[in-house]
């Protein structure tokens, strides 16, 4: 991929004028430059704009206390579009008996919440890169406020079918800028336990929800479900307008040169810039451009692809588990609603110990990538792809009433931790792969997961009753078998398959270099090397050779 200026003086930020040779010294962080003019006429004189090395203006390198609020808010934030699936499912059969709606209404509020989160993620990106992730952010979280307010005053069943769709448009900021959230603020050798924890809260929060409001249900009414989300979530506002600091680096520097421009004009020899403001296209450009490369990375490219496959399998997996759960608890074993509610734990379960695979995941990682690169992602989930199938195997093979329920809760148990291993997998190992683009392979994947996750759940009852509950699980085990193949072909074969992608490969170059030119100045500077980390650079290296 050639630069868009092939202009000698546009040299990497290691190879650019030394402060130190500059006359009149410019602001840290910028240099001379030129851009090419698009006639005869000499090129125009600039001074890009940079970050200073270990700027504490750069996302990568923000201190330990602005980066653990960033996350506590984006995990805060993937708590509630986890909490509101199992809450949805647990509270159904009231709300349907309450608004006279047929069983099948509450299916499509759990499948128009995925489809919502799903189609979302299309749109997300460009407006991202044009107003950045805080504004998304507290805008996403106010109508996230709102659709549930809707939802506990709903007097009808389309009222509440629109406001569960309208949340899960809300609600994919949760699956979809979460992660770019973690890509902004983490460097690649750095992101495996916060993309761990945020998988972590999915799933945890998705069991603790069909627990907590069983009981709130049965004992306050439906309604109470969204009024208590709504109270809890209206609390958390507050502390994103303080705590939620704008994360995307391409904002802040158009901001810093906006700022530099106005302060010292052209007093310095020529126009502050920065190269994303160059770079910049349209934003209806941008827009068209979001909405197609998602789905051609999810046709060409055979990581985006198979990864997509593998994660929407084990997504639907969980929506049969949260749309599924109480029908088959209650007509295997007879149980009433509050004892589904707490078979729910088994996700929580599954959650934690997902969470310890990932500990283990990261130590392999740590150990190995400077050998293996990035394929060190995926010791665990070779392990998930194999536990997977298993899970799947041991809840239908268990699923009858004659045999004890806590034979089919292990088998979630196990289901769930792979399928959270794998979700992350699926986020971490890919955006890797795809540097910038990450949002994009990102939006293929969440698309592909909530389409079909919602397409499964609003068919749970039906596949159940037609094939049982038995045959179903089994058939999703035979599947998950066949997709446990995916890690390990991407383990193998991973660099080969890169090399052949137009993107990956070249993407994966300009992230690293950016991770050298940081490296370099530090070094000139005696500063500390800790930030710049990058153990996978010496397989890199030799996969470039």
């Amino acid at each position: 991929m050639s630069s868009p200026y092939p202009d000698p003086d546009l040299k990497p930020v290691s190879q650019r004028t030394s402060l130190a040779t500059l006359t009149n010294p410019l602001p840290d962080g910028c240099s001379y430059g030129s851009i090419p003019s698009k006639d005869a006429s000499p090129a125009e004189r600039v001074i890009w704009v940079e970050f200073p090395p270990d700027s504490r203006d750069n996302p990568f390198y923000f201190s330990t206390k602005r980066k653990v609020g960033i996350t506590l808010c984006a995990l805060i934030y993937c708590w509630y579009c986890s909490i509101t699936a199992s809450a949805f499912s647990i509270q159904s059969g009231a709300m349907c008996e309450d608004l006279n709606c047929p069983h099948l209404g509450a299916e499509a509020g759990i499948a128009l919440y995925a489809w919502g989160a799903g189609i979302m993620p299309l749109f997300v990106a460009p407006v991202s890169e044009e107003f950045g992730r805080r504004p998304v952010y507290l805008v996403a979280l106010f109508f996230l406020l709102v659709f549930h307010v809707l939802q506990a005053v709903a007097q009808n069943t389309a009222t509440a079918l629109v406001a569960r769709f309208l949340a899960g448009v809300a609600g994919s900021v949760g699956t979809s800028v979460v992660g770019g959230t973690v890509a902004d603020i983490f460097t690649p050798a750095h992101r495996g336990l916060p993309m761990m924890l945020t998988g972590f809260i999915l799933y945890f929060a998705t069991g603790i929800g069909g627990t907590i409001f069983a009981y709130v249900t049965t004992r306050l009414g439906w309604r109470w479900t969204w009024w208590i989300i709504v109270i809890s979530l209206g609390a958390c506002v507050p502390l994103f307008v303080l705590v939620m600091p704008e994360t995307r680096s391409s904002i802040i520097l158009r901001r810093r040169a906006k700022k530099l421009r106005t302060e010292r004009g052209l007093s310095d020899g020529g126009r502050y810039l920065s190269h994303p403001e160059i770079e910049k296209v349209r934003f209806l450009t941008a827009l068209k451009t979001s909405l197609t490369r998602p789905l051609i990375f999810l046709v060409t490219e055979p990581i985006v692809m198979f990864f997509s496959l593998w994660v929407a399998l084990a997504w639907s997996v969980m929506y049969v588990q949260v749309a599924g759960l109480p029908y088959m608890m209650r007509t295997l074993y007879g149980f009433n609603t509050e004892q589904v509610g707490l078979v729910y734990l088994t996700a929580c379960l599954g959650a934690c110990f997902g969470y310890l695979g990932g500990y283990a995941q990261e130590y392999l990682y740590r150990r190995y990538a400077p050998t293996k690169g990035v394929e060190a992602r995926l010791f665990t989930p070779m392990v998930a792809g194999v536990l997977f199938a298993l899970g799947c195997f041991i809840t239908g093979a268990t699923a009858r009433s004659e045999i004890h329920w806590i034979a089919s809760a292990i088998g979630q148990v196990v289901v769930i931790t792979a399928v959270m291993i794998i979700y992350v997998t699926a986020f971490t190992y890919v955006s890797e792969c795809y540097g910038t683009y990450a949002s994009s392979a990102m939006a293929s994947q969440s698309c592909l997961r909530n389409m079909v996750g919602g397409g499964i759940a609003f068919g749970t009852t039906s596949m159940f009753k037609g094939m049982s509950v038995r045959w179903a699980l089994i058939l999703m085990g035979g599947i998950a078998a066949l997709l446990a193949l995916v890690p390990f072909v991407a383990f193998f074969y991973g660099p080969a398959i890169r090399q052949r992608s137009p993107y990956s490969r070249e993407l994966m170059r300009q992230e690293r270099e950016a991770l050298d030119a940081e490296r370099v100045q530090r070094e000139l500077r005696g500063m500390d090397m800790t930030g710049a980390e990058d153990i996978e650079g010496e397989v890199y290296e030799k996969e470039r050779e």
